[in-house]
């Protein structure tokens, strides 16, 4: 007959080196839990356990399968490290819509750095505010941008951050017919119309190289 609930609870203890006392209190057990323990575990008492001792592994706890400390995890890679180095991030925000605000990269509007993967560190993080480029870019999502010099060497398809005396505008840019002194602004949100823009309206460009998106679809 093969070691019950019980009894592999009790070999865990000694591996961790503990009294079974401490071992109940870090888990939230009352006393004498394991002393008295017929069936095992309710589910919300296993989970406790498991909480307390997430190395613990389960199948074997339940089932004496596998083996009793599970297999460690390699550390997930650092996604985001704030220092005083790396691409700055801005207290300001590009407008998804039809609002404007002026926009002014100073140090003054920095609020951290971050260090991410593939995000260059000259770019500039802002958020989005708006509905008009959903579901590509969502109200609050984070976005790393980089001013173009060149107005003459444009990605149609891509995304900018387009910058007027009267509006500053996420949109794609896509092709007039007369190329040459006109954009459209496109938004993904259909709610929206296009928008026929003079190019010697545009005071400031920035391509949209990253959007650091916080939209979890649940």
């Amino acid at each position: 007959m093969g070691q019950t609930i019980k009894e592999r609870t009790i070999e865990f203890i000694k591996y961790k080196k503990i009294s079974v006392k401490e071992f109940e209190v870090r888990c939230g057990l009352s006393n004498g839990y394991v002393a008295n323990m017929r069936k095992g575990y309710s589910a919300e008492k296993l989970k406790d356990v498991l909480s307390a001792y997430p190395e613990l592994n389960r199948d074997w706890l339940l089932y004496n399968e596998g083996d009793m400390i599970k297999e460690p995890m390699e550390p997930p890679p650092e996604v985001v490290e704030v220092t005083e180095y790396g691409t700055k991030v801005y207290d300001i925000d590009a407008t998804c819509g039809d609002r404007s605000r002026p926009i002014v990269f100073a140090d003054e509007h920095v609020i951290g750095h971050v260090q991410l993967p593939n995000v260059a560190r000259d770019a500039m993080i802002i958020r989005a505010n708006g509905d008009s480029m959903e579901p590509h870019i969502h109200d609050g999502d984070w976005i790393a941008v980089r001013e173009v010099a060149n107005l003459n060497v444009l990605y149609y398809g891509q995304v900018y951050l387009v910058i007027t005396n009267e509006y500053r505008l996420l949109k794609y840019l896509r092709r007039d017919a007369d190329e040459q002194h006109y954009v459209i602004l496109r938004s993904d949100n259909k709610n929206y119309d296009d928008i026929r823009l003079p190019k010697a309206d545009i005071r400031h460009l920035f391509i949209v190289e990253n959007i650091l998106s916080l939209h979890i679809k649940l």
